[in-house]
Protein backbone atom coordinates (compact mmCIF):
# COMPACT_ATOMS: atom_id res chain seq x y z
CA UNK A 1 0.00 0.00 0.00
CA UNK A 2 2.51 2.64 1.08
CA UNK A 3 4.44 1.90 -2.85
CA UNK A 4 1.12 2.79 -3.94
CA UNK A 5 0.82 5.80 -2.74
CA UNK A 6 4.81 6.77 -3.15
CA UNK A 7 3.76 6.25 -6.95
CA UNK A 8 0.04 8.19 -7.08
CA UNK A 9 2.30 11.18 -5.11
CA UNK A 10 5.01 10.93 -7.96
CA UNK A 11 2.56 10.51 -11.00
CA UNK A 12 0.14 13.47 -10.15
CA UNK A 13 3.73 15.62 -10.03
CA UNK A 14 4.28 14.45 -13.27
CA UNK A 15 1.02 15.41 -14.73
CA UNK A 16 1.28 18.42 -12.93
CA UNK A 17 4.70 19.58 -14.79
CA UNK A 18 3.56 18.02 -18.12
CA UNK A 19 0.41 20.00 -17.93
CA UNK A 20 2.33 23.06 -16.89
CA UNK A 21 4.58 22.30 -20.29
CA UNK A 22 2.08 21.81 -22.38
CA UNK A 23 0.30 25.06 -21.49
CA UNK A 24 3.08 26.98 -22.36
CA UNK A 25 3.94 25.20 -25.65
CA UNK A 26 -0.10 26.40 -26.35
CA UNK A 27 0.47 29.95 -25.00
CA UNK A 28 3.66 29.87 -27.64
CA UNK A 29 1.57 28.81 -30.49
CA UNK A 30 -0.98 31.12 -29.95
CA UNK A 31 1.22 34.12 -28.71
CA UNK A 32 2.88 33.31 -32.34
CA UNK A 33 0.03 32.05 -34.51
CA UNK A 34 -2.75 34.06 -35.87
CA UNK A 35 -5.80 33.21 -33.29
CA UNK A 36 -8.69 35.13 -33.05
CA UNK A 37 -9.18 35.92 -29.46
CA UNK A 38 -12.50 35.78 -29.45
CA UNK A 39 -14.85 34.72 -32.05
CA UNK A 40 -15.81 38.08 -34.04
CA UNK A 41 -13.38 40.43 -32.23
CA UNK A 42 -10.91 40.63 -35.17
CA UNK A 43 -8.09 40.33 -32.58
CA UNK A 44 -5.48 38.49 -33.52
CA UNK A 45 -2.12 40.00 -32.49
CA UNK A 46 -3.02 39.26 -28.44
CA UNK A 47 -0.23 37.47 -26.96
CA UNK A 48 -0.63 34.41 -24.71
CA UNK A 49 0.85 33.60 -21.25
CA UNK A 50 1.05 32.05 -18.15
CA UNK A 51 0.92 33.93 -14.38
CA UNK A 52 2.57 32.07 -11.45
CA UNK A 53 3.00 32.96 -7.93
CA UNK A 54 3.83 32.47 -4.52
CA UNK A 55 2.14 33.44 -1.46
CA UNK A 56 1.80 36.19 0.30
CA UNK A 57 0.26 39.48 -1.48
CA UNK A 58 0.42 37.25 -5.04
CA UNK A 59 -1.70 34.73 -3.84
CA UNK A 60 -1.85 31.06 -4.02
CA UNK A 61 1.42 28.90 -4.15
CA UNK A 62 -0.93 26.17 -5.79
CA UNK A 63 -2.78 27.50 -9.26
CA UNK A 64 -1.54 29.45 -12.03
CA UNK A 65 -3.37 31.71 -14.48
CA UNK A 66 -3.18 30.99 -18.31
CA UNK A 67 -4.11 34.60 -19.97
CA UNK A 68 -4.61 36.36 -22.86
CA UNK A 69 -2.40 40.16 -23.02
CA UNK A 70 -4.77 42.24 -24.07
CA UNK A 71 -3.26 45.84 -23.43
CA UNK A 72 0.34 44.68 -24.41
CA UNK A 73 2.20 45.07 -21.35
CA UNK A 74 3.95 41.37 -21.22
CA UNK A 75 2.66 40.84 -17.72
CA UNK A 76 -1.09 39.83 -16.54
CA UNK A 77 -3.34 42.78 -14.92
CA UNK A 78 -6.73 40.43 -13.95
CA UNK A 79 -7.63 39.75 -10.82
CA UNK A 80 -6.36 36.71 -8.93
CA UNK A 81 -9.55 34.71 -8.89
CA UNK A 82 -10.02 35.09 -12.41
CA UNK A 83 -13.82 35.95 -12.58
CA UNK A 84 -14.30 39.28 -13.63
CA UNK A 85 -11.14 39.94 -15.92
CA UNK A 86 -11.38 39.84 -19.78
CA UNK A 87 -7.42 38.77 -19.43
CA UNK A 88 -7.83 35.88 -17.45
CA UNK A 89 -8.45 32.44 -20.07
CA UNK A 90 -8.49 30.21 -16.95
CA UNK A 91 -6.98 29.35 -13.10
CA UNK A 92 -5.76 25.84 -12.95
CA UNK A 93 -6.05 24.81 -9.42
CA UNK A 94 -3.48 21.87 -8.44
CA UNK A 95 -4.74 18.63 -7.09
CA UNK A 96 -3.11 15.76 -4.48
CA UNK A 97 -1.90 19.41 -2.21
CA UNK A 98 0.87 19.33 -5.10
CA UNK A 99 2.15 23.56 -5.25
CA UNK A 100 5.12 25.37 -6.14
CA UNK A 101 7.80 25.24 -4.06
CA UNK A 102 10.18 27.94 -5.66
CA UNK A 103 10.55 30.51 -8.63
CA UNK A 104 13.94 30.44 -9.67
CA UNK A 105 15.90 32.09 -12.37
CA UNK A 106 18.17 30.43 -15.08
CA UNK A 107 21.19 32.44 -16.13
CA UNK A 108 24.36 31.68 -18.33
CA UNK A 109 26.13 29.64 -18.03
CA UNK A 110 23.05 27.51 -16.48
CA UNK A 111 22.98 28.68 -13.12
CA UNK A 112 20.30 28.71 -11.15
CA UNK A 113 19.69 31.13 -8.65
CA UNK A 114 16.44 29.91 -6.27
CA UNK A 115 16.85 32.46 -3.65
CA UNK A 116 18.11 35.47 -6.16
CA UNK A 117 19.29 37.87 -2.84
CA UNK A 118 20.62 40.31 -5.25
CA UNK A 119 16.97 41.30 -6.57
CA UNK A 120 15.20 40.48 -3.45
CA UNK A 121 13.67 36.82 -4.26
CA UNK A 122 11.41 36.11 -6.83
CA UNK A 123 7.39 35.91 -5.88
CA UNK A 124 5.54 35.79 -9.40
CA UNK A 125 6.57 35.46 -13.20
CA UNK A 126 4.85 35.77 -15.94
CA UNK A 127 5.72 34.12 -19.22
CA UNK A 128 4.32 35.26 -22.80
CA UNK A 129 4.67 34.89 -26.18
CA UNK A 130 3.69 37.64 -29.26
CA UNK A 131 4.39 37.69 -32.69
CA UNK A 132 5.81 37.56 -34.63
CA UNK A 133 9.04 36.18 -32.50
CA UNK A 134 8.72 32.55 -30.66
CA UNK A 135 11.20 33.57 -27.92
CA UNK A 136 9.47 34.14 -24.30
CA UNK A 137 9.05 36.84 -22.50
CA UNK A 138 9.93 36.93 -18.99
CA UNK A 139 8.84 39.37 -15.89
CA UNK A 140 9.76 38.73 -12.93
CA UNK A 141 7.95 40.40 -9.61
CA UNK A 142 9.32 40.25 -5.65
CA UNK A 143 7.96 38.63 -2.71
CA UNK A 144 5.90 41.61 -2.45
CA UNK A 145 4.53 41.69 -5.99
CA UNK A 146 6.10 44.85 -7.03
CA UNK A 147 8.27 44.29 -11.04
CA UNK A 148 11.80 43.43 -10.51
CA UNK A 149 12.68 46.06 -13.22
CA UNK A 150 16.72 44.50 -13.14
CA UNK A 151 16.78 41.15 -13.62
CA UNK A 152 19.77 39.27 -12.96
CA UNK A 153 22.56 39.45 -15.78
CA UNK A 154 23.10 36.69 -18.30
CA UNK A 155 18.62 35.56 -17.18
CA UNK A 156 18.10 33.08 -20.07
CA UNK A 157 15.29 31.24 -18.26
CA UNK A 158 13.11 30.73 -15.15
CA UNK A 159 12.31 27.58 -13.32
CA UNK A 160 9.15 26.34 -11.78
CA UNK A 161 9.75 24.01 -9.15
CA UNK A 162 7.02 21.95 -8.01
CA UNK A 163 6.89 19.81 -4.84
CA UNK A 164 4.10 16.66 -3.64
CA UNK A 165 2.63 15.88 0.08
CA UNK A 166 5.42 13.37 0.37
CA UNK A 167 8.45 15.55 -1.01
CA UNK A 168 8.64 14.73 -4.45
CA UNK A 169 10.20 17.32 -6.92
CA UNK A 170 9.45 17.97 -10.73
CA UNK A 171 10.34 21.03 -12.43
CA UNK A 172 9.21 22.76 -15.69
CA UNK A 173 12.38 25.52 -17.18
CA UNK A 174 10.89 28.04 -19.95
CA UNK A 175 14.53 29.39 -21.71
CA UNK A 176 13.80 32.63 -23.14
CA UNK A 177 14.70 31.24 -26.86
CA UNK A 178 11.44 29.36 -26.08
CA UNK A 179 12.22 25.94 -25.33
CA UNK A 180 10.42 24.08 -22.89
CA UNK A 181 12.26 21.59 -20.23
CA UNK A 182 10.11 19.15 -18.11
CA UNK A 183 12.22 17.39 -15.28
Amino acid sequence: MWNQSIYNDGASLTNLADEIGSTVSQAQVYGIGVKEFSPGSNNFGTPYGLHFYLPGLQGSNKSYIYFADLNKSKTYTGTLNCSTSAECLSKVDFTRDNYISRLCTVATPNTVDCINSSIGGVGGVDISFARPSIEAQLVLFNATGALINSPPPGLIGVKIELTSPKGAVRSVTVYKTGQVSVQ
